[in-house]
């Protein structure tokens, strides 16, 4: 199965639910599952969105985009983050309202039971679909998207509870699961957000820093490269993009020079198993005095990191 079927499937499995759990909620008057059920149409947009977005992201690299098109996927991700957010601020407003004025009533019938039952199964089935084949073809908005689905079984976890709690007679559940709900998916937008916008913003999130350790110490075994300096890393899409500065032995001819970058890229891609866009190394003689403030060094790094920051 490919991304676009993956996809697909999510949309047309959203549709159901949402279709399902919107119905149910206005007949059996439950803000608990009309709730779980406008986030499940929220769904089938960020499906939408992904589906589209991860269609553009393949396409080659061309004169206008030289680096290619896989930031669109995190243009997509940002964009399901918004529908997220938005969802979960109206969603937590209409529950804190039925909450405090009380408007809420007892649940009646099992069908509210069996609809939440059917939506935890399909969820749960879909998120292990998307996650897998996310993770396969290294894509970041249908990851993004099995993130969100992976908190839409919770969610729905807790509709349930709330739905037999309140037949129980705890009508109070109803209104009070709603504003947990809302305040979940709150949180998963600001996630998607954040990691997304590190992105495109020329850089890599604070779980990638590690890629710069992993680039001094391959750059410290290789015989001949000395001061690795000047290091920036970026992302795109899913990928490194590493540019740095090396400094050789000012004797060494070019085709040696040239060996030697080669070798240092090989054990780059090796090491990050293939996720690496692109190296670009620019070489200087041992002991080179020119001042150069940005990027990440093995020796002098602190100046190199307050550069960054200012």
């Amino acid at each position: 199965m490919n991304i676009k079927k993956v996809t697909f499937l999510a949309v047309i499995t959203n549709i159901f639910l949402a279709v399902i759990k919107i119905i149910t909620g206005i007949l059996f008057n439950s803000i608990a599952i009309l709730a779980d059920g406008i986030d499940s149409s929220t769904d089938i947009i960020t499906s939408l969105v992904t589906f589209f977005a991860t269609r553009l992201s393949v396409k080659p690299p061309d004169k206008l985009h030289p680096y290619g098109h896989s930031k669109i996927e995190n243009i997509g991700a940002k964009i399901i983050s918004f529908v997220i957010f938005y969802a979960g601020i109206s969603l937590f407003i209409e529950s804190t309202k039925k909450f405090v004025t009380k408007e809420y009533f007892q649940i009646i019938g099992i069908l509210p039971l069996v609809v939440t039952l059917i939506s935890i199964t399909f969820k749960t089935i879909l998120f292990l679909i998307e996650y897998t084949y996310g993770k396969k073809y290294n894509s970041s908005s249908l990851v993004a998207e099995a993130l969100n689905m992976r908190n839409d079984i919770l969610l729905s976890s807790l509709v349930f509870l709330g739905v037999f709690l309140n037949k129980l007679g705890l009508e109070w559940m109803d209104p009070l699961v709603g504003m947990v709900m809302s305040a979940i998916i709150i949180k998963v937008a600001f996630e998607i957000f954040t990691e997304n916008a590190y992105v495109l913003l020329d850089g890599i999130t604070p779980k990638d820093t590690w890629i710069y350790d992993t680039i001094i110490n391959v750059c410290n075994n290789c015989n001949g490269i000395k001061n690795p300096h000047k290091i920036r890393v970026r992302k795109i899409g899913n990928v490194y993009d590493i540019n740095m500065d090396i400094e050789v032995d000012p004797n060494m001819t070019v085709k040696e020079s040239h060996n030697l970058t080669k070798c240092l890229k090989e054990k780059l891609i090796k090491i990050t198993n293939n996720k690496i866009y692109d190296v670009v190394i620019h070489i200087e003689p041992f002991e080179n005095k020119e001042n150069e403030p940005y990027g990440i060094g093995g020796k002098n790094e602190e100046n190199h990191n307050h550069s960054i920051n200012d």
